[in-house]
C-alpha cells in the first residue's frame, strides 16, 4: 500500500507533478490542455501566506509539464472550491461504479457555491482521471 500524504501538502503536490510529468512523456500528439485548481479555506498549517488559499495551474503538452503555483486565468478549465468541500472527491476513485454519485455531489457543490468551475472540461484528456485515481490512492 501506498504511503498516504495530506491532500494539497507540499507532498502531495511532488505526487501531482511526477503523474503529470509521466503523462507529458507519452502524451498524444497536438494535445494541449491546461488546468487551475483553486482551493479556499485551507488549513492553517497549508496556508503558507496567509491567505487561505491554495492555487495551481498547469499547461501539458507532448514531451512537456509546466507547472506554477498560483492562481491562472489563462487556462482551458478552472475551478475553485472549498478545501473541505473537495476533500472526500480527492479521496475518490473515479469509475463506472461512482460516476452517479460523484456527478450529483459535484451538482450539491455547484448549486451551493461550494465550487466554481469555468472553462470547457471536455478538453481534458481521459488519462487525467487515471492521474485523478492514483492520487487519491494516496490522499489522506
Amino acid at each position: 500500500m501506498a504511503e498516504k500524504v495530506e491532500f494539497a501538502s507540499p507532498e502531495w503536490f511532488a505526487a501531482l507533478r511526477t503523474m503529470f510529468e509521466a503523462y507529458a512523456r507519452t502524451a498524444p500528439a497536438g494535445m494541449d490542455f491546461s488546468v487551475c485548481e483553486v482551493f479556499t479555506s485551507v488549513p492553517a498549517h497549508l496556508d503558507k501566506d496567509g491567505s487561505g488559499v491554495i492555487a495551481w495551474h498547469c499547461r501539458i503538452t507532448p514531451g512537456r509539464f509546466d507547472f506554477a503555483y498560483g492562481e491562472s486565468e489563462a487556462v482551458d478549465m478552472k475551478t475553485v472550491t472549498d478545501y473541505q468541500f473537495i476533500l472526500p472527491f480527492a479521496r475518490m476513485k473515479i469509475g463506472a461504479e461512482t460516476a452517479e454519485a460523484y456527478q450529483k455531489e459535484m451538482q450539491v457543490g455547484l448549486e451551493s457555491g461550494k465550487i466554481k468551475r469555468a472553462g470547457d472540461g471536455s478538453k481534458a484528456p481521459p488519462e487525467l482521471y487515471a492521474i485523478h485515481n492514483d492520487l487519491a490512492d494516496i490522499t489522506a
